[in-house]
Order: C-alpha cells, then structure tokens, then sequence
C-alpha cells in the first residue's frame, strides 16, 4: 500500500505519518509539502532516513508536477492536509487561502482524476482521495449541541470560507466524475508539533514563561477539543472503512 500525504510536514500531517509508519511499517509513504511556515521538515527528522518514506518538496497548486508524482508512485490513497489554517492569518492575508485551500485542492483534484482514470482493476477499486476540513465550515456553535454532518454549512471567515469552498469541489469531484473521495471535519486538536500560535501552546508557553496568558473575547467561548493521535486513528477507519462520496465529522 502506498500513501501520497500532502501538508506532512504539518502539525496533523507529520502525525498521521509517525501513526501509519508505526502501525503499518510495511506501507510505503511520500510525503508531499511546500514548507510553508508552517512545515518544519526537522519534525520528521525521526522517519526520513526510513527506506520506505520518501519526503518531497512540492506546491499542490502545480497540477503537473503532482500528476508526475502519482504517475511515479502509484499511491493507493491520498490524504490532503495541505491547507492554510489559521483564522487570524486569513483576515490579515486571505489570498494566500484562497491560493491554497481552492485553487490547490482543484489543482490536486485534477491531477488525482487524471491519474485515477489510468487505473485498472483492483487499483482502480481501492484507490481513494481523502480530504481533511474543519467543522469551522458549519460556523459558530452555542454552548450546547453538536454539529453533524448534515448541518448547514455557514462560514464566517476567510479560512473557513476557503475550506468550505475546498470541500464542495471535493464532493462535486465526486459526484460530476466519480472520483472516490472521503471527506472528514474534525474539531481543533492538540498535540505535539503544533505551530505554537495555536491556542494551547500559546497558553503552555505564557505559563511557562510567567507571562500574562491572554483571554480570547471575554473569555466566553466554548471550544471542541481533539486529541490529534485519536483523529489519526478515525482517519484511518475512514480511509479503511468509509463509503466514497460520504463526509465524517
């Protein structure tokens, strides 16, 4: 089984890479990312010398050399994380979210397409696109609830705006060309590796330092919180059990 992960170098990515390569030590996996700010190639320091992980540098907004790279490894699964994710960022600079989060997922749906009509047989039945969103597409949510997966999409930011954006071409992928694809919307998770503007890391490192930790609003929201090893495991049941077409909160 080869794996094609796009954003790996990330703080979800690089973790779903160490959970596979430890669960599946015989898998072979490529890691695909642009190292922006946000990929540090030394979080993968522990797995690049693995004969089975290959690390290339490469922007999912150029469809060719994509196309190359499935051509060349004729993966069985693609896993995208590659998104621009943080709300602050997408209102100082929304272009770069639209770059990446819509104009790269088409790129990259067009490529998978492309080679995905190339594949015959068993190849062809097994091979799946997997789309990683946030349940930030749904909007805001009240102290009580939950969102499922038929809620109302309702974004209220640039990022959100553009991840919403990236998962109606995922699922028009799917239905106009019948490319198999999953779609997953998870909640903020937390974990090791994660770029420390993030909320909990921003606060461990004010504690840390003995500096005043900042209160977001007046410090009445309610947050979801995930475990990012627990949504590496769900990722893998989706990739391994999920219905094409079907999106997974």
């Amino acid at each position: 089984m080869t794996l094609i992960i796009t954003g790996g170098a990330g703080f979800i990515g690089s973790n779903f890479i160490f959970y596979m390569m430890k669960k599946y030590p015989d898998y072979r996996i490529i890691c695909l990312d642009k190292l922006t700010y946000a990929g540090n190639l030394s979080t993968l320091a522990p797995v690049m010398d693995k004969p089975n992980f290959r690390f290339v540098k490469m922007d999912i907004c150029d469809r060719d050399a994509v196309y190359g790279l499935f051509e060349e490894e004729h993966p069985d699964v693609v896993v995208n994380f590659a998104a621009e994710s943080h709300v602050d960022r997408s209102i100082d600079d929304p272009g770069n979210f639209m770059t990446t989060n819509v104009m790269g997922t088409f790129s990259l749906l067009q490529a998978a397409l492309e080679y995905y009509r190339s594949l015959e047989g068993e190849k062809k039945e097994r091979f799946r696109f997997h789309h990683i969103s946030t349940d930030e597409v749904y909007g805001s949510l009240g102290k009580e609830g939950l969102f499922t997966e038929s809620t109302p999409y309702r974004p209220h930011s640039p990022y959100s705006a553009s991840k919403a954006s990236s998962d109606h071409l995922v699922r028009a992928w799917h239905d106009t060309y019948g490319l198999p694809v999953l779609i997953t919307n998870c909640s903020n998770n937390y974990g090791p590796y994660q770029f420390p503007e993030k909320l909990i890391p921003v606060v461990i490192l004010k504690a840390l330092g003995g500096a005043p930790i900042p209160v977001y609003g007046k410090g009445e929201n309610v947050r979801d919180w995930l475990y990012v090893g627990d949504h590496c495991e769900a990722l893998l049941t989706v990739v391994s059990c999920g219905k094409p077409g079907e999106t997974y909160n």
